[in-house]
């Protein structure tokens, strides 16, 4: 059976969500197997309907129990938290303990063998960060020469009531000082943490968090700079070997723990292994299988992994929690020769205890996971951003020329050229280059903006590279712009090159033609570019299409000048606005001519049809019923869609997709309440229900039914227009143009970072 891009994007969807277990799927339903489907296909094809759960992780009938509207929207269970529920805070699975009470107590377990200075820092941190919890400190003195032993004797001496000292009298090996206080401890909640570790704040509410998110969960880790497959924001160098991340400049550990939180969806993936730096987990699971392995993994090297699987056989689930971060200096007690070589051993008896089948299974399970992998994509837009005030002085000097070779008037165009102008306004020297032989056309388009003369400036394929080299940074804009910025920057490798992605452009072509090609490899064309985005939607295709790209995630904007409410007569119709656009089939022009003719004929008398964006010829052409009541605007300039708009109730849009849909946005800032298709980007503003309706947009029948039934609810219609005024008033145009010059003054700041050796260097003669 054909996958439709409708299924194609849903399923790439639920792949990447981390919540669906195609194991487990197919054990549970053996015709799911028969079927031969890929089993998330089989899901939402067969699955859904039956109400079968993907996941241990996802429970589909306590989700459409809970959330009643879900099923009434006609929108897979599973589909719908990865969009809507989890940012609503709405559960997954039944919470059938609650969250750990700040009263519990929290034992943790430090083993110590010298490295004096990260010690210090070690329990120094936990002194000061205990969440609120009662927490105990178990420090497990393994040996260590006198002064590091005489620091520990005075340290716990003088926090007595929440320090405890156990001491060998010479180094036994890590694994059984961890189990000595295990031995010792006898809380309900114990945490085994390195001493080369510092704690940040809120370190234990997120792991008891994630601990407590679900009763099956028995052992849980947080993420860190150094901590293998937990590792952000980098997990390998170009050595495929897992990197050890040092801290940006001027960033503290707290610092990377709070961008760490913001990156995070707190989506808590399941491993079958946790790093053993820092674990917390359940005395249950002491109770069930017993302490570390000490005869077999003396020196701790595997010991964790051992931990993980017999745990994992007890039937205990082990999850990350992405949300939070621990910093590891990394072991310091070995030499690097010395921890190889124990590594070697440690996984040399691992292989011999479970199965080195088993064991390369599971490790293959571990190395890629879409939620950390999306945590640390995330994580390194924020860096970005948050490292870009090195160079902020810079921030309004840059010279940036956008390139633009498109006609004027559509959204990716509109987007592109009010930000630039908004940019020149504050005094930044920013031009957008188009096509010489159609400057005068663009220019038209836009005859409303003040300085549009100056903002566009045009170009010849002759000229274009010494027009070029007046700038610091040339930013593609179209997919077919990127052979363009490629030519500038190998003439001019001085300038920095960006992609302003406005979507994903494959999607508009027929697979393996060559403009679908030519639009694929716009992605990877110039090396080195800085890709930014829009959206989270649109960001995350690029890198699921493109693995290893980074796209920076920007503040999408609306022109809040142009798009605003205006007095409007009051009336007894309800008018319905679309754009329709018969030479563009993924924004669904024929559907959208089928709902809008349903909704008419249901209440001819109470509804008002307008469209815009194309001829009466063109429309004329399409099927609608004879009769059919519609005034056809036209194309429209962004004034005239602004007043059309606010002379309207309701804006349709019923895209196969959008990377944003920004005239639904605008038509929202215009007091327009907004139909918007729930495939794709349009997440990044709508909430179904309360600024917007989201549906699915290849529904007719549901389309056709939610919006005859907003049409008759007044009271709901006038709900929508004011949160969707409240909603829009959140994209003005200087919040997205100074997230997108940090993001390009970053680059061009670590640019200027390295080549500054080189400068020195033939400065000085070398």
């Amino acid at each position: 059976m054909p996958v439709s891009p409708q299924l194609r994007q849903f399923i790439d969807l639920v792949k990447h969500s981390g919540l669906f277990d195609g194991t487990w799927y197919l054990q549970q339903y053996p015709d799911a197997a028969a079927s031969g489907m890929d089993p998330v296909e089989h899901y939402l094809r067969v699955g859904a309907r039956q109400l079968r759960d993907p996941s241990p992780r996802f429970s589909t009938r306590h989700y459409l129990t809970t959330n009643p509207d879900v099923a009434s929207a006609g929108v897979d269970p599973l589909c719908h938290y990865i969009v809507h529920g989890a940012k609503e805070g709405r559960t997954p699975l039944p919470q059938t303990i609650t969250m750990a009470r700040q009263a519990d107590r929290v034992d943790v377990i430090v083993p110590v063998f010298n490295a004096p200075d990260d010690v210090r820092r070690c329990l120094q941190a936990l002194r000061t960060r205990d969440d609120g919890f009662s927490l105990r400190v178990i420090v497990v003195n393994d040996g260590s020469d006198a002064a590091t032993s005489a620091w520990l004797r005075e340290f716990c001496a003088a926090h007595g009531d929440r320090f405890t000292l156990i001491e060998h009298e010479q180094n036994l090996g890590y694994t059984q000082a961890v189990n000595n206080g295990l031995r010792a401890a006898s809380a309900p909640y114990l945490v085994t943490l390195n001493s080369d570790t510092i704690v940040t704040r809120g370190w234990l509410k997120g792991l008891l968090r994630c601990l407590e998110s679900d009763p099956r969960l028995g052992i849980v880790g947080p993420l860190s700079n150094a901590a293998s497959w937990q590792s952000v924001p980098q997990l390998r160098g170009a050595d495929g070997q897992f990197v050890v991340n040092e801290l940006p400049a001027s960033t503290s550990p707290d610092a990377m723990a709070t961008l760490v939180a913001a990156a995070s969806e707190r989506r808590y993936p399941r491993l079958p292994f946790l790093n053993g730096f820092c674990l917390l987990m359940r005395r249950t699971v002491v109770d069930a299988i017993g302490a570390f392995d000490e005869e077999r993994f003396p020196l701790g090297y595997g010991e964790e992994n051992d931990f993980c699987l017999r745990a994992a056989d007890a039937g205990f689930e082990l999850a990350v929690a992405d949300d939070t971060y621990v910093f590891h200096a990394k072991s310091r007690s070995f030499g690097h020769e010395r921890r190889e070589e124990l590594s070697a051993q440690g996984d040399q008896a691992l292989r011999a205890r479970h199965g080195a089948a088993r064991i390369d299974a599971l490790l293959a399970q571990t190395r890629h996971n879409a939620v950390l992998d999306g945590v640390r994509a995330r994580l390194q837009e924020r860096l970005a951003a948050h490292d870009a005030g090195a160079g902020d002085d810079d921030l309004l000097a840059t010279p940036i020329l956008f390139l633009l070779p498109a006609k004027g008037g559509s959204g990716g165009a509109n987007s592109v050229v009010q930000e630039a102008a908004a940019m020149r306004q504050l005094g930044a020297p920013v031009n957008v280059a188009v096509p010489t032989a159609g400057r005068a056309e663009f220019i038209a388009c836009y005859g409303d903006m003040a300085g549009i003369d100056e903002l566009v400036i045009g170009f010849t394929d002759g000229d274009l590279v010494e027009l070029a080299r007046r700038y610091a940074v040339v930013v593609g804009t179209i997919h077919h712009s990127m052979p363009l910025v490629r030519r500038i920057i190998d003439a001019c490798p001085g300038i920095v090159a960006g992609y302003y992605v406005q979507d994903y452009e494959p999607l508009f072509f027929a697979e393996q033609s060559e403009v679908w090609r030519q639009a694929r490899a716009s992605y990877t064309l110039v090396e080195g570019a800085v890709l930014f985005a829009k959206t989270r939607w649109l960001a995350d295709k690029v890198r699921a299409e493109h693995p290893g790209l980074v796209v920076h995630k920007v503040q999408p904007s609306i022109d809040l000048d142009v798009f605003k409410p205006a007095p409007r007569a009051a009336g007894e119709r309800i008018r319905l606005a679309a754009m329709i656009r018969p030479t563009t089939p993924y924004r669904g022009p024929q559907r959208t001519l089928d709902v809008l003719a349903r909704v008419a004929a249901a209440s001819p008398d109470a509804i008002e049809l307008h469209a815009f964006g194309c001829s009466d010829g063109e429309l004329a052409l399409m099927a609608r019923p004879a009769g059919m009541p519609l005034v056809n605007h036209g194309f429209l300039k962004r004034r005239e869609v602004a007043r059309l708009l606010a002379g309207c109730d309701v804006f349709i849009d019923l895209s196969d997709y959008q990377a944003f849909g920004r005239t639904a946005l605008e038509a929202m800032a215009c007091g327009c309440a907004a139909m918007v298709t729930c495939h794709g980007g349009s997440d990044e503003y709508a909430i179904d229900g309360i600024n917007a309706l989201v549906v699915d947009s290849f529904d007719v029948d549901e389309c056709a039914q939610r919006l005859q039934q907003l049409c008759e609810d007044r009271a709901q219609l006038r709900r929508l227009q004011v949160e969707g005024l409240m909603t829009a008033s959140r994209y003005p145009l200087r919040a997205a143009i100074v997230s997108a010059l940090k993001v390009l003054n970053s680059a061009l700041h670590a640019r200027r970072q390295q080549a500054r050796p080189a400068q020195a260097a033939l400065r000085e003669g070398r």
